[in-house]
């Protein structure tokens, strides 16, 4: 999904260099070795001013090391904090702490492939409650659409009743609702002068023969890895053995860096016709794996050609609930590991289906949750930890994105 209606998201973030001094205000207490976020989301400016440009948003919990409190405009105190780093955050957000810097240690669940609990509403018009009590009264806050996507932060039974607590802090009944984990399917890291030879079986099942045109040794279903030998016309000779059609293959392939990308600079190529994607490192593949960009349609196709990644964000949520030119509409709340490269396209995980290898999208690039992790540790700016999102500026030398 993605592509569509972030635009509340993407105001919310965006907003250009305004010049503002910094004189210094009353020193923080002598006790406070760093600042906390109290208010999730927080901005950091890159100057204590609303309008200044923002540099990201900051979770809750999250300690920043700070050198002084400054004047500025736009904060209920009239002060700011400048951080170590060199950045501005409204003192409203924050509280002086006796601890040191670091982020908010969230629980890791062993085994799992998403940073949170999700679940979809099985049922069109779902009701969600402030309490569970209020579901005997139905007294509903909202009623979801069949295929709305949830974070579950808890489960309690009230009344004979079973229920989830969303992350806006409604309350759902459990039976309405399914749970999923996302797809297994991961793309692969590449040693430092490996070949890029590899492909994955695009139709199921595809069949192996002994030779092209031969007798069929074998069937493989969708999703496969294997290596290329060699090919020859229409045919693909496996180095595990055997020929496949080469129309039954995504295949990636090695490209040059567009124009102005360093030798050690990373970046991005997302070739639709194949689905497949590569993360280089100058003229080095990285990292190869399956996307679904988006649908043939109009409203929904990838766009084309060389950007850069504007804004990372840790979760965003998405959906096209303003349309009403259209049957049924979606809404998934936080998305994934969500990397913008074109005003409100960019890739992201899909965790709610396992289709990888063809277009689906309504003009992002889904990736599977493991490979959207990967590429958004890989790319530049980096995430901070403990940040929600940052945008980039000239210095980090943004990851450039290739879609052809």
């Amino acid at each position: 999904m993605g592509g569509i209606a972030i635009a509340c998201v993407l105001a919310a973030i965006m907003s250009w260099p305004t010049p503002a001094g910094a004189q210094t205000a009353v020193p923080a207490p002598s006790w406070a070795r760093s600042i906390e976020v109290v208010d999730d989301g927080a901005p950091a400016m890159l100057a204590p001013n609303p309008d200044a440009r923002r540099r990201g948003t900051i979770g809750a919990g999250t300690r920043l090391g700070f050198s002084r409190r400054v004047f500025g405009k736009g904060c209920s105190t009239g002060v700011w904090f400048e951080t170590a780093d060199g950045l501005f955050i409204c003192e409203e957000h924050v509280r002086p702490s006796t601890a040191l810097p670091g982020p908010k240690v969230e629980p890791v669940t062993e085994g799992t492939r998403l940073p949170q609990r999700y679940a979809f509403i099985r049922v069109d018009g779902t009701r969600a409650y402030a309490h569970p009590s209020d579901y005997f009264a139905n007294d509903y806050i909202e009623a979801f659409g069949r295929g709305f996507g949830i974070v579950v932060t808890g489960e309690q039974v009230y009344g004979g009743v079973e229920f989830v607590r969303t992350r806006r802090h409604l309350w759902v009944e459990r039976a309405s609702v399914r749970f999923v984990s996302g797809s297994p399917f991961r793309g692969v890291a590449l040693e430092p002068g490996a070949p890029l030879d590899i492909a994955w079986v695009s139709r199921r099942p595809s069949k192996v023969y002994d030779k092209p045109y031969g007798r069929v040794e074998r069937r493989l279903e969708r999703h496969v890895r294997i290596r290329i030998e060699t090919t020859k016309g229409a045919w693909a000779k496996l180095r595990e053995g055997g020929w496949m059609k080469t129309a039954d293959l995504a295949r990636p392939r090695v490209v040059p860096p567009p124009e102005g990308v360093g030798a050690n600079d990373r970046w991005i190529d997302v070739d639709v016709a194949q689905q497949v994607l590569v993360a280089y490192e100058g003229h080095a593949p990285r990292f190869a794996t399956l996307v679904s960009s988006g649908r043939e349609s109009k409203a929904s196709k990838t766009p084309l050609g060389v950007f850069e990644l504007w804004v990372k964000l840790d979760y965003t949520d998405m959906d096209d609930i303003e349309r009403t030119d259209i049957s049924r509409n979606y809404s998934i709340q936080d998305v994934p590991w969500v990397q913008f490269f074109k005003g409100s396209y960019g890739f992201h995980a899909a965790f709610w289906h396992d289709d990888f290898g063809r277009r689906r999208s309504h003009g992002c690039i889904n990736l599977s949750p493991a490979d959207a992790r990967y590429l958004f540790q890989f790319t530049e700016p980096v995430l901070p930890a403990g940040w929600n999102a940052i945008l980039s500026i000239p210095e980090d030398r943004a990851t450039k994105v290739q879609v052809r």
